[in-house]
């Protein structure tokens, strides 16, 4: 945007601020994930499932804001790459799990660092204090925003 271009209503919205950090971030996500041949949607899930190995499919959709058809995708290509494998549950044949492999174990660990970089150089034109406030803010913001 160039410097004397004056906002628009729709611009000075919070929202609209949000979404658009949103979309540049995960755009400079992707550019760097393309190089490993990985989405940012994999990379979501592959980072959850380092976390929390074994997750049902509707869990992983709730720990990173995405539907359930969304997630069924994700999990088939996810899975076709060699990256997950699904499996029922003993407890309830209708619940499928998803694991890493260990080729998805290792694009996990040689990609994990990334998205932390991409915040660090994005966060750098603010100091550590504007930083905490900044991230406050936006929880204080996602709260509302969730009727929480």
């Amino acid at each position: 945007m160039a410097e004397n271009h004056a906002l628009t209503e729709i611009e000075k919205r919070t929202g609209f601020l949000v979404y658009r950090t949103a979309r540049g971030m995960k755009k400079m996500l992707d550019f760097e994930l393309n190089k490993y041949s990985v989405s940012s949607s994999q990379y979501t899930v592959l980072n959850t499932l380092m976390e929390d190995d074994g997750l049902s499919l509707s869990e992983i959709g709730k720990r990173v804001f995405i539907d359930k058809p969304a997630v069924t995708g994700i999990a088939d290509r996810m899975e076709k790459d060699g990256l997950v494998e699904r499996r029922r549950t003993s407890q309830d044949r209708r619940v499928i799990q998803l694991f890493m492999t260990k080729k998805g174990r290792a694009l996990a660990e040689k990609t994990e660092g990334i998205a932390t970089q991409i915040d660090q150089k994005l966060v750098n034109v603010l100091t550590p204090a504007e930083v905490s406030q900044f991230r406050h803010m936006l929880n204080r913001i996602w709260k509302s925003a969730s009727g929480l």
